[in-house]
């Protein structure tokens, strides 16, 4: 999988996404992958923030997790760096909100995170 198949099955899979694909495009007047990348984290952990468990908001915030693990797996080396540098560099610290979604990472995504 390549950037560009990464992205469509992302905003396929989550149409929760497209407005804010269609700011950030407008804004920046181009689509920037790492940019998006980094509010599509901001989008999930608000998602863990504001929603309690086993609430429709933390299904959503589980599906994409999974979506970007699975991504990782099948990601050629591009896929792979953009979801190290972009997706889980921006997760939060300890005692920042929304902290609650590494509870969630599993496989790569977790130990990426222990690693940081």
């Amino acid at each position: 999988m390549n950037e560009e198949q990464f992205f469509h099955g992302l905003l396929q899979d989550f149409p929760q996404l497209e407005g804010l694909h269609a700011e950030h495009v407008e804004f920046y007047e181009e689509f920037l992958s790492h940019v998006f990348l980094a509010d599509v984290v901001r989008w999930a952990v608000s998602l863990f923030s504001e929603a309690g468990q086993g609430s429709t908001g933390e299904a959503i915030g589980l599906r994409l997790i999974n979506f970007i693990e699975d991504a990782y797996v099948h990601g050629d080396c591009a896929v792979r760096e953009l979801i190290r540098v972009s997706f889980v560099e921006n997760l939060p610290y300890s005692g920042q909100g929304g902290f609650r979604i590494h509870e969630h990472l599993t496989g790569n995504l977790r130990r990426i995170f222990g690693e940081r």
